[in-house]
């Protein structure tokens, strides 16, 4: 949380992707940040009390998965939500054995983004406490 707000980190190399991101969640009153992949990412994490994360799959520098793998290592509990456009059935194994909160298929869908959102700030707000 920022200033009273839950945080998404918003990662994606289409800065259109990330501006949509912002532009819709700041309507919910949630605080975005937004990096261009995942080596930018953990930058914002390092100095960011970030609720949730929002990434693309791939990415140059840094892909998705090795930002959640990156994650996995420092013991993080932040929900990660996977957006990818190349999606397979061995790499959606891979991803939910990572233990991703959840995979959305792009495009985007901000319908089915948003209530997917809440969630994993309900589920964040539920284990932080613990």
């Amino acid at each position: 949380m920022i200033n009273g707000k839950p945080l998404i980190l918003a990662v994606d190399d289409e800065e259109n992707i990330r501006n949509l991101i912002t532009y819709t969640f700041e309507e919910y009153d949630i605080e975005v940040k937004t990096a261009e992949n995942g080596k930018a990412a953990i930058t914002i994490l390092e100095q960011n009390p970030v609720d949730v994360i929002i990434t693309d799959l791939l990415m140059p520098t840094m892909t998705g998965l090795a930002l959640i793998r990156e994650m996995k290592k420092r013991k993080s509990s932040i929900p990660i939500i996977i957006i990818t456009a190349y999606g397979n059935t061995e790499m959606v194994k891979e991803i939910i054995a990572e233990g991703v909160f959840r995979l959305i298929e792009k495009p985007l869908d901000f319908d089915i983004l948003v209530p997917i959102v809440q969630d994993a700030l309900e589920y964040r707000n539920k284990h932080s406490k613990k």
